[in-house]
């Protein structure tokens, strides 16, 4: 019995192509309320940048050669991205998983939990990815991408979304309630933003260092 129990507890998970129809379940839900959904999402990222790029912006000298508001839509695809994943696989799978008891209800089908999770995970990041892209076109729109190479940002958009995907469905695995999400953003997502270069470049590429050879990203 606990030869059977430590092969269960430490196996592989076993994924299969079901995951794809946990996917589409969240997809069909979403769909109903995409434009609120939407709104929602590029909301916050677009408060700071036009309030921080046009505002602050206007009393900053250049960054790296560019204008602040340009330095910082480059970060608001980035944390727009982070934010979308996290909040999905917190407070919308928990809602699903013990709330809703949508997952019970799906693994009455032929659909194991290892697959309930992936589709969780694929769904978070794709979610994650319309708004990184949504932000991404925005910015196309304002005149801020001035080459092609520009399109390197989708494949990295959907990396970030899976990234922060994962970690969120680790913690919505450990949390007891709602209110635990409060020490994961505080502790972990709320630094994160303001210390990586969302906001402001590494000390190396302020005005009065010597500029780094790598660039300020």
């Amino acid at each position: 019995m606990i030869k059977a129990m430590s092969a269960l507890d430490y196996s592989l998970p076993r994924f299969s192509l079901r995951a794809l129809a946990v996917w589409r379940r969240n997809f069909l839900v979403w769909r109903k309320l995409a434009i609120p959904s939407l709104l929602g999402n590029l909301a916050d990222p677009m408060i700071y940048l036009f309030g921080l790029g046009y505002g602050l912006g206007g009393l900053l000298p250049q960054v790296g050669g560019v204008t602040y508001i340009a330095f910082l839509a480059s970060g608001t695809v980035c944390g727009s991205t982070m934010n979308a994943a996290s909040f999905e696989a917190l407070y919308s799978s928990f809602s699903r998983m013990h709330m809703q008891k949508t997952w019970e209800a799906i693994m009455n089908a032929p659909v194991s939990l290892d697959d309930v999770m992936l589709g969780e995970l694929l769904w978070a990041a794709a979610k994650a990815s319309l708004s990184g892209v949504a932000i991404l076109a925005v910015i196309l729109m304002l005149g801020f991408v001035a080459s092609p190479l520009a399109l390197w940002a989708l494949p990295v958009i959907f990396i970030t979304g899976l990234c922060f995907a994962a970690l969120g469905l680790i913690i919505t695995a450990l949390a007891p309630s709602y209110d635990f999400f409060m020490y994961y953003f505080t502790l972990f997502i709320t630094p994160m933003v303001l210390l990586c270069g969302v906001f402001f470049p590494p000390i190396n590429c302020h005005p009065w260092y010597k500029p780094s050879p790598h660039g300020c990203r």
